[in-house]
């Protein structure tokens, strides 16, 4: 969410960038889990996968807040 919120904050990704790409970014994110996990069940990548995948949806709302605040600020000027 740190990264996401400075990518956005100087323009190098936007919230529908991120709404675009959510497929690939879960696949992405279950083959790290698949890699990282010790055992080859699908409960242990689970649990390793859950949390990144809340992470990368709380990084698009943050994108969104920041986008917000940047037009707003902008419409002040």
């Amino acid at each position: 969410p740190l990264i996401s919120y400075v990518l956005t904050h100087i323009g190098l990704i936007t919230p529908d960038f991120l709404r675009t790409y959510r497929k690939y970014a879960y696949v992405a994110i279950l083959f790290v889990a698949a890699v990282i996990t010790p055992s080859p069940d699908w409960m242990s990548q689970t649990i390793v996968a859950l949390p990144l995948i809340i992470l990368y949806e709380i990084s698009i709302r943050i994108s969104v807040r920041v986008e917000k605040n940047i037009k707003k600020r902008d419409a002040e000027f």
